[in-house]
């Protein structure tokens, strides 16, 4: 819209009969009632002015009612464009000259310092002294606004990944392949780079921006129409914004084996740019995709996706979705495990997509990170057998650079020899099958605390979920069977309390940060050696202390020796104390439990199918006696498996109610070793089993029934 001082307009009622037709993006009409002609040319000439909805308008002077050429037009065009440009130097040094000397630069040069500071401000430390206490993140280059959110959770020191991986990966643009324990900090170190990345390229745009209105404000000039015959000079007002917003740029991917993860992630993030105006979405399966495009909608800087639920809004033709293309930062979290053959056919898909273009895969920033990045373990026995040659940490290393892409790979290796963390303590116990259920209901009532157990397949998940249920140790499931909302649920109340138990597959073994997780069990024993590091380590994070604990039955024993060589383990694991004395009350109480839930699913099934048989009597339309029908099929059968369960739920509910371990008690005798001993008396399970394994301390062993 054309704005002129000192020139007063006045609407133009048109009559409808004239606008029958319609004119296309007209919205109003005035008229310029008190104007000047001398104002707008020299002479006898004058200026017909051009309004469209380009920034860039052409002016022509018309001299005695000739059209001009269009040489002649451009020549003019010129010359008045360098009249008006020295006109604004002129004025900008009058008002320079009363400036001290430090401001006497041209308001051009100061534009262009910007660009050439820009290398300057990134080396200069992002460190307030209105941070105090943050000292130790200076130079690493962090953003100030991320500093201020840094400062707000409390993270006053960086970890060690983080120290590595920070300024390369924000002075170079380098690519970066980070392995780096469980608990130490992961997400942070590829999340502050993309952050500062994103910030980096928001101000230069807008200074282009910049750089571009100042130079279409120099061109633009007001235009007029007037006639001759004075009916006066028309004002059409067309610049409206459109109705439709262009699709806001997409600048990060980061990609997750898991849907928790990837929420995690994106808390993470989202906390970490808080000052930073920067907004993060999610993409995951098993919750509405409607809600997610909606997100989407808004123009996310960051997504973070799970690979299916990703690919398949790529292949509806989601628009902001559709620069995936062009993305200029990459992050790919658990990356060992996303790339495994036969898992996230997606993924490979979806690289082999944004790899096409060899310029911009080249101007694209990565990221890999994972604990068991540089972690080669044994392939298993059916494979072993047909001798083929182990691959190297480095050949697993150049695998994953040629997949992804990388150009420019920067490797921080800082992971521990072991593949735990220092302060995780590893136990074992060797049993047979059917007492595993016996240790674990003991250490779970001789060690209370939060606790956290693996399996390696959904039916053993569901079957210690019902059983120790029933044993009022209140599990919480969860495995890939379950729908997302009550998966985030259990996850919740496992959070919420101090002595939650959750029972999980591998879904939940990777990247979740979950606090003050004190044991971890693996009921059944992982099978690589990259499941046992993951697994272990959602325990002793943060520099905390944690046990893990394997329960091995004979068939599991090949599995523990390949892990233990893989991991190198000069010698076996410790064995975990056990109070043998007390084994009678658990084994009750367990066996109890057992034929209890063995009942329940026979009552279960029992009704399953008696309904079954009476709906197909039902539909068949015939009358059969109640001695017709099978045995199992009785009213009589089900009444007596419930009669059953009733009393044995009445047994089992008696002995809970007594005391399992009695106030004061020690399984220890004070002269077991030959000298008195103060008996040792802990239900904290780190402590008991570094007691046990004192040098010269004798550990009993339990001996089978």
């Amino acid at each position: 819209m054309i704005k002129t001082k000192s020139l007063s307009w006045k609407p133009v009622v048109i009559n409808e009969s004239l606008l029958s037709k319609g004119i296309e993006g007209l919205v109003g009409i005035e008229e310029l009632a008190d104007y000047d002609v001398n104002s707008f040319g020299r002479g006898n000439k004058k200026i017909i002015g051009i309004n469209t909805k380009k920034r860039r308008k052409r002016k022509a002077v018309v001299a005695d009612g000739e059209t001009p050429s269009k040489a002649k037009l451009q020549k003019m065009e010129k010359t008045m464009h360098s009249k008006r440009k020295k006109k604004r130097k002129k004025k900008v040094r009058t008002q320079t000259d009363n400036e001290s000397e430090k401001e006497q630069q041209p308001v051009v040069e100061e534009v262009e310092s910007e660009v050439e500071n820009e290398a300057e401000d990134d080396v200069k430390p992002d460190v307030s002294d209105s941070l105090p206490g943050m000292e130790a993140w200076d130079g690493l280059h962090v953003p100030l606004p991320v500093m201020r959110a840094l400062f707000e959770l409390g993270f006053t020191e960086p970890t060690e990944i983080q120290q590595l991986t920070l300024p390369p990966a924000i002075l170079g643009r380098r690519d970066i392949l980070g392995a780096a324990e469980t608990g130490s900090g992961k997400t942070l170190a590829f999340g502050i780079p993309i952050l500062h990345s994103i910030l980096a390229q928001k101000s230069k745009e807008e200074l282009d921006v910049t750089r571009e209105g100042s130079s279409s404000e120099e061109d633009e000039e007001d235009s007029v129409d007037e006639s001759r015959s004075g009916i006066g000079c028309v004002k059409v007002i067309d610049d409206i914004e459109p109705t439709s917003r262009p699709t806001k740029k997409l600048y990060a991917l980061i990609l997750t084996p898991t849907r928790e993860l990837a929420m995690q992630v994106r808390d993470h993030l989202v906390a970490a740019a808080k000052y930073t105006g920067i907004r993060v979405a999610v993409v995951v399966g098993g919750m509405a995709s409607q809600k997610q495009e909606r997100l989407l909608r808004r123009g996310p800087e960051i997504v973070v996706a799970t690979p299916g639920r990703l690919w398949e809004l790529i292949q509806e033709g989601n628009p902001h979705l559709a620069q995936i293309d062009d993305i200029r930062l990459l992050a790919v979290d658990e990356t060992d495990r996303m790339v495994e053959r036969g898992h996230f056919q997606e993924l490979q898909t979806l690289l082999e997509r944004i790899n096409i273009d060899e310029e911009k895969k080249k101007l694209r920033q990565n990221f890999v990170f994972s604990a068991t990045l540089t972690l080669v373990h044994e392939p298993p026995r059916h494979i072993g057998k047909r001798k083929t040659k182990r691959i190297t940490p480095g050949q697993k290393l150049q695998s994953l650079i040629n997949m992804l892409g990388i150009t420019n790979p920067k490797v921080v290796d800082v992971t521990k020899e072991t593949g735990t963390a220092s302060t995780l303590s590893e136990a074992r116990i060797l049993c047979p099958l059917e007492d595993k259920d016996f240790y674990l209901y003991y250490f779970l009532e001789r060690h209370p605390g939060r606790t956290l157990v693996f399996c390696n397949s959904i039916s053993c998940v569901r079957r210690l979920a019902q059983l120790l249920s029933l044993l009022q140790c209140k599990p919480l499931p969860l495995h890939a069977n379950m729908i997302q909302r009550q998966r985030l649920k259990n996850l919740e109340r496992f959070r919420n309390d101090s002595k939650g138990l959750l029972l999980a597959t591998d879904v939940a073994a990777r990247g979740l940060d979950i606090p003050n997780v004190e044991h971890v069990i693996h009921y059944q024993v992982p099978r690589t050696s990259e499941s046992y590091v993951h697994r272990s380590g959602r325990t002793a994070r943060a520099h905390k202390e944690g046990l893990t604990l394997l329960l091995i039955e004979p068939t599991e024993v090949p599995n523990y020796a390949r892990l233990c060589r893989t991991l190198g383990r000069e010698r076996d694991l410790p064995n975990f104390p056990v109070v043998d004395s007390l084994f009678f009350a658990i084994k009750e109480r367990v066996r109890l439990a057992r034929d209890l839930d063995q009942l329940e699913l026979a009552s279960r099934r029992n009704n399953a199918q008696t309904s079954w048989f009476q709906k197909a009597v039902k539909e068949m339309d015939i009358i059969i006696d109640k001695d017709d029908l099978p045995t199992k099929f009785t009213e009589d059968t089900s009444a007596k498996i419930k009669k059953q369960a009733r009393i044995v739920r009445q047994q089992l509910n008696a002995l809970l109610e007594r005391p399992l371990f009695r106030k004061g008690f020690s399984g220890k005798y004070p002269t077991r070793t030959g000298k008195l001993e103060v008996p040792f008396e802990t239900t904290d399970a780190v402590q008991a089993v570094k007691f046990a394994h004192k040098p010269g301390m004798y550990v009993r062993r339990r001996n089978d029934d």
